[in-house]
């Protein structure tokens, strides 16, 4: 299952939809400041707009980002940079790759990819995707949008040429 969003710099207030590959809306992403934390809940368009997800800010670790998929906590994302690959903190997975470029795997704890995130060039425009089995589509979307709040936003100090172009 491939899901596309707007190529965009990731940030804690953005709001914008999640689209499957033949154009259904799957899920809507709406960040906002919850008190002392940044926070982005993500609803699932066919539930009628029940959440499903929320990350926040973590305040332990900087920079992470804190998982929960409804009330169940899922994980703690973080950047190891000595290492370039991010830990999600779930049974082993992690993700590794170009982020620079903004494409990466997500790979489970046996270093299989479970989800490929890269770009796709449409005359609509340019829209992240994210190809994974539907059974892990929203934990591959929180993780995109977790490593991506991280490394192009203002969790990580990096130089890159895609968070340049993005700004």
């Amino acid at each position: 299952m491939k899901l596309l969003f707007e190529d965009r710099r990731i940030a804690w207030n953005d709001s914008f939809d999640v689209f499957d590959e033949i154009g259904r809306k799957m899920y809507r992403i709406e960040a906002r400041e919850d008190g002392v934390r940044k926070k982005m809940k993500i609803y699932a368009s066919y539930l009628h707009h029940k959440s499903v997800a929320t990350l926040k800010e973590s305040l332990d670790e900087a920079p992470a980002v804190e998982i929960k998929h409804g009330t169940r906590f899922v994980s703690v994302v973080r950047y190891l940079k000595v290492r370039r690959f991010f830990d999600l903190g779930f049974i082993g997975w992690y993700a590794a790759g170009n982020f620079e470029q903004g494409n990466f795997f997500l790979y489970d704890a046996n270093d299989r990819a479970v989800a490929s995130i890269g770009r796709t060039f449409t005359q609509e425009g340019v829209f992240r995707t994210i190809d994974t089995l539907p059974e892990y589509t929203l934990h591959s979307l929180t993780f995109t949008l977790a490593v991506d709040v991280q490394f192009t936003g203002e969790g990580i100090e990096n130089t890159s040429p895609y968070s340049a172009a993005l700004s």
